[in-house]
């Protein structure tokens, strides 16, 4: 059983053998308990309208085990007989180059300095200079008996990844926290204020902020979403580098971020979910 349920624009329909040009904007999902009835149903629409020949199909999927298997769909007999200018991404990928063909390519470093990879190795220099503060003690214990530095890289490694989680998941726990605001927000945005213990926290985002160049202290995933979605909301036609459809295939769960980006999307671009 397969079902639709248009969010916005035109509603899903049989696709027909009649092709068209046009793809009108707006957010669709399709739902099914059955993997193999998407595919089919995905891979029928993508033949029956195509895009332009120079024009790429945009997939976003959870991992490239499934991309393999779209490819191999699209190459079969009954499927489009060829997989070619087709590009599949994962959705962090996706979510970046939206962000840049929004907000402007001078907008948005090549390589955050957010990302995990880099945030490790400044959470390590930052990480030394701590030991002797009282607002970090909890840190300091930690690393009292740490005379070759092991568990100082082990904790540096540990924290680029929790706040790479929080840039993604908790976006309003990072703008609280930039702006001096010790809180953690619930799920209903009622603000609980952060326990002493874990105020450090916060205040070592705060440091990292300080610690950034000038050019890049604001290009957190956290900061550059919000200005994503209000450049987004003013746009009055899609931007060229933005692609006319995006398929969200076969992914279970996607962060908040990634849904509100894909319906501020809709409104220039065909989204099939």
């Amino acid at each position: 059983m397969v079902a639709t349920k248009p969010t916005g624009g035109k509603p899903l329909s049989r696709p027909t053998h009649k092709k068209v040009t046009e793809l009108p904007p707006g957010f669709s999902v399709i739902h099914s308990n059955r993997m193999e009835d998407l595919r089919r149903l995905a891979i029928q629409w993508v033949r029956r309208h195509p895009l332009a020949p120079l024009e790429n199909e945009v997939f976003i999927v959870q991992s490239n085990g499934m991309a393999q298997w779209l490819k191999l769909a699209l190459a079969e007999d009954d499927g489009c007989g060829i997989s070619a200018a087709v590009s599949f991404q994962l959705p962090a990928r996706f979510l970046w180059q939206a962000y840049g063909a929004v907000l402007g390519p001078e907008e948005i470093p090549s390589n955050s300095p957010y990302d995990k990879a880099p945030l490790k190795w400044r959470l390590l220099r930052l990480l030394k200079s701590l030991s002797n503060k009282k607002r970090f003690a909890a840190i300091s214990r930690f690393l009292s008996d740490d005379p070759d530095s092991i568990k100082r890289y082990q904790l540096a490694c540990h924290l680029a990844d929790l706040y790479d989680q929080y840039q993604v998941y908790r976006a309003d726990w990072l703008e609280d926290w930039t702006h001096g605001r010790d809180q953690l927000r619930n799920a209903h945005g009622k603000p609980d204020p952060l326990p002493f213990e874990q105020r450090w926290q916060a205040e070592l985002w705060r440091l990292m902020q300080a610690d950034m160049p000038d050019p890049v202290r604001h290009t957190d995933r956290s900061s550059l979403h919000r200005r994503f979605l209000k450049a987004a909301q003013a746009l009055s036609e899609r931007d060229h580098t933005l692609p006319r459809r995006i398929i969200v295939f076969g992914v279970g769960t996607l962060p908040g971020q990634t849904l509100e980006a894909l319906h501020a999307l809709s409104g220039h671009c065909q989204v099939l979910f």
